[in-house]
């Protein structure tokens, strides 16, 4: 294997987890790789507003993602947009789409992936009205009427962001309130075009023109039906890890479908990390960026100590 497919570590996946490993792995000298097969960020890379990360009082996610991307290149990382198919916890590789990549250390931060509402159209109305990213697809709907559907932060972010750009937005929520914080409900209460539709559900998309044009929604309390005319519904109702290698060579997961990690985000493999939302737990940026920390250092300190050339029995 030639040098230019052999790292000191490689990491997997491209948002504030992985690129946190990254910033860490070149200030640790150690040559390092970074794997993102759809796009740098994560899921937080898509958030209108965060307003919870130290020093900044708020900031567009993919902003405060690509000066994380920008710090870890700065330190020496290299980013790859390929694709991570498999891991070999024996040989220590990674399997691209350009080919196998050797590693004495590897940290999984593959984070998570948007829910899905389970309509029987929705993959064929992705793009034709549907979507999961109200930053990336709202300004397509400008003066339109746009629905969401969910009740947490990040549900109610995107209701923020859509009130200034479409004309109206229904927040389709199937409990009596929102559960999001309570300066994000406050927030929503006040805009003026937003019209909430709680304890309800969506049973049916209606599609116009092979374009959403209609939602069939139901009041779970009272039966009640009602159809709303709207050109956009954003779905906001939750994510799950994206665990699908990890599995496959014998990583452990939790009941949840999180990555089984110690304190110091080792998995059961030696040689391999996780951080992230990939391992559960409060699932913020904060908390990945620590996660991240702690990986990074634990891997540098097992590369240095060589006991890397043992692999996974």
């Amino acid at each position: 294997m030639s040098d230019k497919n052999e790292f000191d570590l490689v990491i997997i996946g491209g948002g504030p987890a992985g690129l946190t490993a990254a910033i860490y792995g070149g200030r640790m000298g150690l040559k390092t790789a970074l794997y993102e097969g759809t796009g740098f960020g994560g899921l937080a890379g898509t958030a209108p507003k965060i307003e919870n990360y130290p020093g900044f009082e708020s900031i567009h996610g993919l902003e405060l993602t690509e000066k994380m991307r920008e710090q870890a290149e700065k330190w020496g990382a290299t980013f790859f947009y390929e694709k991570v198919s498999a891991i070999n916890p024996k040989e220590m590789t990674v399997t691209t789409s350009a080919g196998d990549i050797k590693a004495k250390a590897i940290i999984i931060a593959t984070g998570s992936k948007h829910l899905t509402l389970g309509l029987s159209n929705e993959f064929e109305l992705i793009g034709n009205g549907i979507s999961y990213c109200a930053t990336c697809d709202g300004p397509l709907f400008r003066d339109q009427v746009v629905a969401t559907v969910g009740g947490s932060n990040a549900a109610g972010l995107e209701v923020i962001y859509l009130s200034g750009v479409a004309k109206k937005v229904y927040l389709i929520h199937r409990r009596h309130c929102m559960r999001a914080e309570a300066c994000i409900v406050d927030e929503v209460d006040s805009l003026p075009n937003v019209v909430p539709m709680y304890n309800c559900i969506i049973e049916e998309a209606i599609p116009k023109d092979n374009k959403l044009g209609e939602l069939k929604i139901k009041n779970i309390e009272t039966g009640e039906i009602t159809n709303i005319n709207v050109n956009a519904l954003f779905i906001a109702i939750g994510v799950e890890p994206q665990t699908e290698i990890a599995k496959e060579v014998g990583i452990e997961i939790d009941d949840e479908k999180f990555i089984k990690v110690n304190k110091k985000q080792e998995t059961n493999l030696p040689g391999i990390y996780a951080a992230g939302d990939v391992t559960g737990g409060i699932r913020q940026v904060t908390t990945a960026v620590g996660e991240a920390t702690t990986a990074a250092m634990n891997a540098y300190l097992f590369i240095k100590k060589g006991w890397y050339g043992e692999g996974a029995s």
